[in-house]
């Protein structure tokens, strides 16, 4: 249990540097992504910088040198998360630098691999994010092994269930960069999603070193998340796919880890049907349908 003193230290301290940090760094890396050529032309026909991504990656290394430097001791295995996410944030990126823009969605890589024998950058984002989600769920099922009396019984059967959450992170990570087509939407996404967590939660113990390091994880991101939000909406930036599928990615390691079974399975359900409707329909078009939807999609967001 941490004490005050230890919680300003481990929460409120880092916290709030970030915010101060990310509000002067965010500018200046909007700027230097579009003098290198990451930009792309958005729903309105205008060029803004992507791979806003960054900006999120690099808060999360603050916090992550923070830690190292200030409370060593508070979170133990940070340097496998940092090294998760780094891994899936860069294949992100190099989708943003490099992707095929024709090839669009899981299915459309797979058949690309099977059927052309094309290694695309969609299938290196999948592969890193299998890797990256093993890297975390794996030593967690070894720890919960060498447990004893109910924790073990609970959790003994954990690396049965890796397929399954392996797959929960995947259509997680890239259920986030469906959304990221229009301002705002992935990021309101992430933040109605990590809500629905945060109540999910509390239905499980979730104060294992496990449920420490997601919510260490998720704080950062959050924060990131927030200060980038009001240039996504104005439509003067985009997350790409560097942002939405470390949002994606955490999101999935948050329901896999903290969560019960049970909550687990409707969420993969849920998702599997988003991708098997986005794959026929525009989520666009459904979304314009929809008034409340459409609503709830235009709010916040700026002209132009």
């Amino acid at each position: 249990m941490l004490t005050v003193t230890g919680w300003l230290w481990a929460w409120a301290v880092p916290s709030g540097l970030l915010i101060a940090v990310g509000a002067v760094l965010l500018p200046g890396t909007m700027r230097f992504l579009q003098e290198h050529g990451l930009s792309e032309t958005n729903y309105c026909g205008r060029i803004v910088p992507t791979a806003g991504g960054v900006l999120l990656w690099l808060l999360l290394l603050l916090w992550y040198l923070y830690e190292a430097c200030v409370a060593p001791s508070t979170w133990p295995n940070t340097d496998r998360w940092m090294l998760a996410v780094t891994m899936v944030g860069f294949a992100g990126l190099l989708d943003d630098l490099l992707g095929e823009r024709e090839v669009k969605g899981l299915c459309n890589h797979w058949k690309a691999l099977i059927e052309q024998r094309r290694i695309t950058t969609g299938i290196v984002k999948a592969g890193t994010t299998l890797v990256a989600g093993m890297l975390i769920l794996l030593p967690e099922a070894d720890m919960f092994r060498s447990g004893t009396g109910a924790t073990f019984a609970a959790d003994s059967h954990m690396l049965w269930y890796l397929p399954f959450k392996l797959l929960l992170i995947l259509l997680a990570t890239n259920a986030v960069n469906l959304l990221d087509v229009r301002p705002g939407r992935a990021l309101k996404g992430f933040f109605v999603s990590l809500l629905l967590l945060v109540w999910l939660a509390s239905w499980r113990e979730s104060g294992t070193e496990a449920g420490w390091n997601v919510w260490r994880l998720l704080v950062p991101l959050t924060i990131g998340a927030g200060v980038f939000a009001g240039a996504d909406l104005r439509g003067k930036a985009m997350l790409g796919d560097a942002g939405a599928n470390v949002l994606g990615f955490a999101l999935g390691v948050g329901f896999s880890v903290l969560t019960p079974v049970p909550v687990q399975a409707a969420a993969l359900a849920v998702l599997v049907g988003l991708h098997a409707i986005t794959w026929r329909r525009s989520l666009s078009v459904i979304i314009e349908r929809h008034a409340l939807l459409r609503w709830l999609d235009q709010a916040g967001r700026g002209r132009g």
